[in-house]
């Protein structure tokens, strides 16, 4: 009669690509299938040597032949359990065994019908999947724990709303719990004043994908207003695009910076007034001197009368001069200019004084225009400041060169004399009120020619060797030749 139920499963049991076995209620096999021999990493040919595999897997046929038999006990006719079973390679096999209790015509059991689904790569999937929900779960906490201690400000936010906040977060708005703040809009925190800037940034973001650093004034719970700073990244929060917004307070920074700008502007104020009462004292003192010599003498006061002019036109010259400074040199109407045309009328101008005192004046430059964007008259006023400095410098005699050459982004004019050159202390502190290397100057001219060249984008080189002269090289943003000229 067994014969009969094993010849029945013939052809499925065959082909079945299922692992699948015909077991004794003793536990040995009757017949394997030959997915099964594939499974366990048998030959086909072992198909038949059934005992050979009865004492192979031994210990899993006891297993099975004792779950049969707790399933009849049970009066169940069907159950499934896990087992690990030994792959011929040495490598363990984590299997579902379901097994099926065949019986005779008779009320009696037969045999077993054993089904082996391999779940082994199913089990290792599963694992990984575990073991890298730990890790994530656990770079998540270090994540949380890191921006809890963090010193930084640290808010996230979706489409402008708070979703977190850590500790620094609630200290720099004055909130004593993550509820006060969570779900509050950022425009609620930021000023009005800066909810401009805060839009220009959020289409910034959507057009260039790009976020960089910013400073805001904020406005705290309790009304107190702060100066922050910060920068922005944005990422995944779950599940969705995020902005992370790191923020530090710079209101005591920011106040002491104004406070030293302030310290230093009302010390230039204090050296300049103390400057230009130094200067205009002294001939002041000269003139109340000859006034009260002319209503005591009785001599001819002509000479005094001189004196007194000439007094009078230093105080005219140090107020002009402090005029041209106090202008707003930025307001000057710039527009396309070749250089070399100025300085040709400069030299020009200049020649018939230099003559007078036997200097020469050579002037170097290229075939070329020198074109740059400027305005006449104040930068004739600086080639002849620069000009008149190193006529005074160099006395009776001597050169003066001036050089224009060009680069491909700027045109160099330098003025080099022949004249008594500087130290680097000096150096140093051309440009501060009233510091002058001649004798009856006031220093204020070189201090509107550094403000006009300033103003025109450029920058000023001084060199100079102590009795041997100087050199000022003048350098200005070059442009290309308008085309319409």
């Amino acid at each position: 009669m067994l014969r009969d139920h094993v010849q029945s499963y013939d052809p499925t049991f065959q082909h079945a690509a299922l692992g699948m076995a015909l077991i004794s209620l003793n536990g040995t096999f009757l017949k394997v299938n030959p997915a099964l021999c594939d499974l366990l990493g048998h030959p086909r040919h072992e198909l038949h040597s059934i005992p050979s595999l009865d004492i192979t897997y031994h210990d899993m046929l006891t297993v099975i032949s004792e779950f049969g038999k707790s399933l009849e006990s049970n009066h169940l006719t069907y159950g499934k359990f896990e087992q690990q079973v030994l792959h011929r390679a040495g490598r363990q096999l984590n299997m579902t065994i379901h097994l099926t209790i065949i019986y005779d015509e008779d009320p009696f059991p037969s045999h077993y019908l054993v089904q082996f689904e391999d779940r082994t790569l199913l089990t290792e999937t599963e694992g990984l999947l575990h073991s890298t929900e730990v890790i994530l779960l656990d770079i998540q906490n270090s994540y949380y724990q890191l921006l809890e201690k963090m010193p930084l400000a640290v808010l996230i936010t979706k489409k402008g709303i708070i979703q977190y906040v850590n500790p620094a977060a609630l200290r720099l708005v004055h909130a004593n719990d993550k509820s006060e703040v969570l779900g509050m809009s950022t425009d609620s925190v930021v000023d009005t004043s800066y909810h401009q800037a805060l839009s220009d940034r959020r289409k910034n973001f959507v057009t260039h994908q790009s976020l960089r650093s910013i400073s805001y004034m904020i406005n705290a719970l309790d009304g107190q207003q702060k100066f922050v700073e910060g920068f922005t990244l944005i990422i995944n929060y779950e599940g969705e695009p995020a902005a992370v917004g790191v923020f530090k307070d710079i209101t005591d920074q920011q106040q002491k910076e104004e406070y030293i700008m302030q310290s230093e502007k009302l010390n230039m104020a204090g050296q300049l007034a103390a400057g230009i009462a130094h200067e205009i004292r002294n001939p002041l003192t000269s003139i109340n001197g000859f006034m009260k010599l002319m209503r005591s003498s009785k001599r001819s006061t002509e000479s005094y009368f001189d004196i007194i002019e000439s007094e009078l036109k230093r105080i005219e010259l140090i107020v002009n001069e402090l005029l041209v400074l106090s202008k707003p040199q930025g307001n000057h109407i710039s527009k396309p200019v070749n250089v070399l045309p100025i300085l040709d009328q400069v030299i020009t101008l200049m020649r018939v004084q230099a003559a007078l005192k036997n200097i020469e004046i050579t002037f170097h430059c290229p075939d070329t225009s020198l074109w740059i964007t400027g305005e006449m008259n104040q930068l004739k006023q600086v080639f002849i400041n620069l000009l008149k400095n190193g006529m005074d410098a160099m006395g009776t005699s001597g050169t003066i060169h001036i050089t224009a050459e060009f680069s491909d982004l700027e045109v160099l004019i330098s003025v080099q004399d022949e004249g008594s050159g500087m130290t680097p202390e000096q150096i140093q502190k051309l440009g501060q009120p009233f510091f002058t290397t001649k004798e009856t100057g006031t220093g204020l001219g070189f201090m509107i020619t550094q403000n006009i060249i300033h103003n025109h984008g450029g920058s000023i080189q001084i060199d100079s060797v102590p009795d041997h002269g100087t050199t000022f090289t003048v350098k200005l943003p070059k442009i290309n030749e308008p085309e319409d000229l």
